[in-house]
């Protein structure tokens, strides 16, 4: 039992930090979750285009672009109403973390990232023209990535979890899962009608 434990915490962990989650294709209405379930944890990460929670993907050019970011941040900072867990499990959540290159760190509620100011004696990367354009084209389509953490009291009933994030941004359709848990792994796709992941 303590083995294929062990197999999904590190089957769940190389899903949740695998390249191919932190650069997934930029399909609008569609959406990507890790979950990992170890014992009284789970672990969920999520990576969607901005498109499909705001109405723009740009860094915020208004007051009202701004409120609608803070707006966004504030629903995905109560987890508890997003993801939620069998009733009987007793979980809460513990942790949310949430980025994107486009969006100022301070609006998402995290803390702002350290200035780099360059190391004496070596001058800064100069960026050629095309390089310039490949960021402008990549930013101009940016993600939102989400990691939330939950700690269950009685794990052993934790069988399933509904997904209200339908609900919270109209303009997603479909949500690709994969899960790990100790039973083992699977996939699933999520729609606004079918939302219910059991395992």
């Amino acid at each position: 039992m303590k083995k294929s434990l062990i197999l999904a915490t590190v089957i769940g962990t190389s899903l949740l930090y695998s390249p191919a989650m932190a650069h997934g294709p930029h399909e609008h209405g569609v959406a990507r979750m890790n979950i990992s379930v170890d014992e009284a944890t789970v672990e969920i990460a999520l990576e969607s285009p901005l498109a499909n929670a705001l109405s723009f993907e740009h860094a915020p050019a208004s007051d009202a672009q701004r409120a609608e970011v803070q707006a966004l941040a504030a629903k995905l900072r109560q987890p508890e109403k997003l993801f939620l867990l069998t009733k009987a499990a007793q979980c809460r959540s513990t942790g949310v973390s949430l980025a994107s290159e486009n969006l100022p760190p301070e609006l998402l509620g995290e803390a702002a990232p350290a200035i780099e100011t360059g190391v004496p004696g070596h001058p800064e990367k100069t960026h050629d023209k095309a390089e310039d354009e490949a960021h402008e084209e990549h930013a101009a389509h940016a993600d939102l990535d989400a990691s939330f953490t939950f700690t269950c009291d009685k794990p052993e009933t934790l069988k399933d979890m509904d997904v209200q994030l339908f609900t919270a941004w109209p303009a997603l359709h479909e949500l690709e899962v994969q899960l790990v848990t100790p039973a083992g792994q699977q996939g699933a796709e999520l729609t606004s009608k079918k939302h219910t992941l059991a395992w």
